[in-house]
């Protein structure tokens, strides 16, 4: 086994940590059920580990004879390989101070596990078949995840049921853009869905048909990534499922999907269908994404609420540089979006974990009646803290950073377009301050009504503990985002080398 089989080992290692979890909460004892957080958190850990140590290793430059040609090393690979096991490791660490273990947990985790595999490979696959198996792999438990809380929280089934209807449609539209695709490239001949393959293949295809294929694989895909209109469902799934399947759902598995839609989209030859139009288009979709979801953030009540319509923009703004990439040919944009997606990851999971506990402490979603928690629990008000100035684009943190790439990428383009671009980013940031400050006051600040916060908090069923698993995941969180902020030339190395294959293709310098 070479190293890069290793490393293409892990999506698998991780679904079977599936397994591992699901007869673990089925044979122990009542009492250590509770444990089954744990067990997951330590596989998923693992599975990080062992992607650390192939990227030591080099591992894009060993074959990988075991699961060619399907899989294939590389570091689009590791970074998202990376972003899931992580991300998921401290998700269900944090989760398990936050289910009843007299419940399903039987089924929670190896759903989880199963989810993040099927993200954790997405990065890997070779033809665009196999990258969308990987990305349903990853959907289809999530769908599930959403409604675990049916019983206490009914609207969750709902919810679920929104979230798979809409899935499904944008499941099968994407699967019907990469047919075409197939039909095209069968009908020169060569019947095959490879990357290279495609794009040797449907050079002499007919442009309307290349066309529409393209549209019907970013449609389906955008329904995953929420992008406007296609967002309806992304609301209801955030609030209502538990904080961990929210955390993973807005990091891992949304990363997997945008790695779909670029991989996918880049096996179109460069002379069939024009970057720089897909490019116009996407960026379009993000300044529309990222405007509506702002805007719509602005009238919430509900906190976590206020972060769903809130990560609606944040895909906006990931959008945003990868269409200035496609656009104006710049592999700046590319590697600010990407570097973007990771940090928006890591910064929104855990605002959905830390606002999860707010709710329970709080006794109501409201954004009111949590006057003063943060105060009260300074580690995980600290955390939420850092999350939201992230998100803003403070210095220090990885959102910083990442808005900063973008902007410089719509700066550097040396176009009135790109310029334009990169100042509606900037305006769109100062606007998301009419949601998130007024958070941060109402968290931070008791103000007058500080004496009858805790009493109306357990009136309404509140619980003024937190949980400790729950808060150490959110403080890990809080330190990458801070640490990424500081330290983030290791990611961006990874990122330049990701990104390398993709802007060959599109012909960007």
């Amino acid at each position: 086994m070479t190293v890069g089989d290793v490393a293409l080992f892990v999506p698998l290692f991780v679904a079977l940590g599936g397994l591992v979890t699901y007869f673990f909460a089925k044979l122990v004892g009542p009492a250590f059920r509770r444990w089954t957080g744990t067990v997951a958190a330590l596989w998923l850990a693992a599975g990080f580990g062992l992607l650390l140590w192939a990227a030591g290793q080099g591992f894009p430059a060993t074959p990988a004879s075991l699961f060619a040609p399907i899989l294939g090393p590389s570091y689009l690979g590791l970074i998202v390989g990376l972003l899931a096991t992580g991300l998921g490791a401290l998700a269900a660490f944090a989760s398990q101070g936050r289910l009843e273990p007299s419940g399903p947990v039987h089924l929670y985790y190896p759903l989880f596990l199963f989810a993040l595999a099927g993200a954790a490979a997405v990065g890997f696959s070779n033809d665009l078949f196999t990258l969308f198996v990987m990305v349903e792999l990853s959907s289809i438990p999530s769908y599930a995840l959403v409604a675990y809380r049916y019983r206490e929280e009914p609207r969750s089934l709902a919810a679920a049921l929104k979230y798979l209807v809409q899935g499904v449609t944008g499941t099968v539209t994407a699967l019907l853009g990469v047919g075409l695709l197939y039909l095209a490239a069968s009908a020169t001949g060569a019947a095959t869905l490879t990357v290279g393959g495609l794009r040797s293949a449907l050079v002499s295809a007919d442009p309307l048909f290349i066309g529409l294929a393209a549209t019907l694989i970013l449609i389906g895909y955008g329904v995953k990534l929420g992008m406007v209109p296609l967002h309806t469902w992304l609301p209801d799934a955030y609030v209502h499922a538990p904080g961990g399947v929210t955390a993973i759902l807005a990091g891992a598995t949304k990363a997997g999907a945008l790695i779909a839609l670029l991989v996918s989209l880049s096996a179109l030859p460069p002379s069939v269908v024009a970057p720089r139009y897909l490019g116009v288009a996407i960026s379009l979709l993000a300044v529309l994404t990222m405007t509506l979801g702002n805007l719509l953030a602005l009238n919430q009540k509900d906190l976590r609420r206020v972060l769903a319509y809130s990560s609606v923009a944040q895909m906006g703004y990931i959008l945003l540089g990868f269409g200035i990439g496609m656009q104006y040919g710049l592999v700046l944009g590319f590697e600010a979006g990407l570097f973007y997606a990771v940090a928006y990851s890591v910064m929104k999971g855990g605002a959905f974990l830390a606002a999860d506990l707010f709710t329970a402490a709080a006794g109501s979603p409201e954004t009111e009646r949590m006057r003063g928690l943060g105060a009260r629990h300074p580690v995980v008000g600290l955390s939420f803290t850092i999350f939201i100035l992230g998100l803003v684009g403070v210095p220090t943190t990885a959102g910083f950073l990442g808005k900063l790439l973008v902007f410089q990428a719509g700066m550097a383009t040396d176009a009135v377009g790109g310029v334009v671009l990169a100042l509606i980013l900037a305006a769109n940031s100062a606007l998301s301050l009419g949601y998130y400050v007024p958070i941060l006051s109402t968290l931070l600040f008791q103000g007058h009504e500080a004496g009858h916060a805790a009493p109306a908090a357990a009136a309404d069923g509140g619980v003024e503990s937190m949980p400790l698993s729950t808060s150490a995941g959110i403080a890990a969180l809080a330190a990458v985002t801070i640490y990424l902020g500081l330290f983030p030339q290791v990611l961006f190395d990874w990122i330049s080398k990701a990104m390398l294959g993709l802007a060959a293709i599109w012909g960007v310098h």
